[in-house]
């Protein structure tokens, strides 16, 4: 089985329920870019910032070991 990415924030490491959380906010955030602010002219020039930096974040996600128990 594989669990939730390792996420660590300011030394502390997430239970795989909270890195769930994170990664679900994060997709949840490149949705509404990519439905809504990417869609208004003034938005899109900011959307484009953001989910280059959102998809980096994604691949990292995805990128989950198999925790050896």
């Amino acid at each position: 089985m594989k669990d939730e990415a390792e996420i660590t924030i300011n030394g502390v490491k997430l239970t795989d329920s909270e890195s769930m959380t994170v990664r679900v906010a994060i997709d949840t955030l490149a949705n509404v870019l990519t439905d809504s602010l990417a869609t208004e002219s003034d938005g899109a020039a900011l959307a484009e910032r953001y989910m280059a930096s959102l998809n980096r974040i994604q691949a990292l996600l995805e990128i989950r070991e198999t925790r050896k128990q």
